[in-house]
């Protein structure tokens, strides 16, 4: 095949530094044909799109559990504990019994106070038909109907203390507090055990004055407790105090996290992304992606002959990673966002892939090309890309 006279433009990158290729003509053209020599800049370029964009900011805080009780006896004085059934970490139903404490007492008493009851009763029942047969005067009717309800309060006092001797658990939930041994007194001071509802987290943050305005009740945030996993988790704002915090100078907001995996205890440090600015179909491109000149934000975009081309930009709104672009871009623009710094309008520049390979800047070529030749006089085929 019969070689042909041209100029070969190729840029290679080896760890990360630019190689410069040299192109000389070859076959027939007379010697006296100086090399030439062009340096290409390495670079890194993203496709820009049109997206949907949320400001976030970061906040921080430690999960509890929505609803913790402590559980305690309900004795006038001290009973003995005859029985515990649970342990820390036990996961218990609303009403299940958690210990039982000595009854012997309870129970003769709630016996005696049947007992007092039911002849109350009768003999209250028995004066009001005498009542109406005018054999009982209405001040004895009066004393034995008093008689009756006394009788019949000490009876529901004596069944509480019956009922009390047996402790059950007030709400479903994971029992996280022990303070009982069989053998050992209870009393109405001295909590027993502490139960806590986590099927629901709460993470208790603040937020500062400029964003809390922003925030509203019923938002959705992101939430990732690393301890856990590194997936983020969707929570829910349920309270923003309307009183800033003197110590901290923000605004305690709450928000809410379903324990679905069961995975999650109190006390774990949760970090909280909440979203304060929000934006729709705009162009965003990353902050790598921008360069000030003249204190002025520019991006570099690369153009089909291999160069780039300089844009003043307008930006909107950002999150430090990422900002808005609103002026200055369209959609498809393939911007440098790495190998920048230096760049001026019209340079050459080469674009590196992930993989080191070098990609074909002449898109646009058209069809009577000739095909690109490496230093050596051999025919390059390039790689396109999408």
């Amino acid at each position: 095949m019969e070689k042909h006279t041209k100029r070969k433009i190729a840029a290679v990158t080896l760890g990360g530094f630019l190689l410069m290729s040299t192109v000389c003509g070859c076959g027939s053209q007379d010697a006296a044909e100086q090399q030439e020599t062009v340096s290409r800049i390495p670079v890194d370029v993203e496709t820009v799109e049109v997206q949907d964009f949320d400001k976030l900011i970061t906040l921080g805080g430690l999960t509890a559990a929505e609803n913790t009780v402590q559980v305690i006896a309900k004795v006038g004085g001290m009973e003995q504990i005859k029985a515990v059934h649970v342990k820390v970490g036990d996961k218990v139903s609303a009403g299940q019994v958690l210990a039982q404490l000595d009854n012997e007492t309870s129970a003769i008493n709630l016996s005696n106070a049947q007992l007092a009851y039911d002849n109350a009763y009768t003999n209250y029942e028995n004066a009001k038909q005498l009542f109406e047969l005018g054999a009982v005067s209405q001040s004895d009717l009066n004393q034995l109907k008093m008689a009756y309800e006394n009788a019949n309060n000490t009876l529901r006092q004596a069944q509480m203390a019956m009922d009390y001797a047996t402790v059950t658990a007030p709400i479903s939930g994971t029992v996280t507090m022990v303070n009982a041994n069989v053998g050992s007194f209870a009393t109405a001071s001295a909590p027993m055990f502490e139960i806590a509802n986590v099927d629901t987290l709460e993470i208790s943050t603040g937020i500062n004055e400029q964003n809390v305005s922003k925030i509203k009740i019923g938002q959705e945030v992101l939430l990732k407790i690393h301890s856990v996993s590194d997936k983020w988790m969707s929570g829910t704002i349920t309270e923003i105090s309307k009183v800033m915090n003197a110590q901290t100078k923000n605004y305690p907001v709450t928000i809410a996290l379903a324990n679905k995996d069961d995975d999650l205890v109190a006390g774990m440090y949760a970090e909280v992304q909440v979203a304060v600015e929000h934006a729709e179909d705009v162009l965003v491109i990353p902050v790598d992606a921008i360069v000030y000149k003249e204190a002025k934000p520019v991006a570099f975009i690369a153009q089909a002959d291999g160069t780039v081309k300089e844009k003043a930009l307008t930006l909107g709104i950002n999150d430090g990673d990422y900002y808005v672009v609103t002026k200055g871009l369209q959609a498809g623009d393939q911007i440098v966002v790495k190998g920048n710094g230096n760049l001026v309008e019209g340079e050459p520049i080469s674009i590196i892939t992930l993989d080191g390979v070098e990609q074909d800047l002449n898109l646009n070529a058209g069809a009577d090309a000739e095909p690109e030749q490496s230093a050596d006089g051999e025919t390059a085929s390039a790689e396109k890309t999408e």
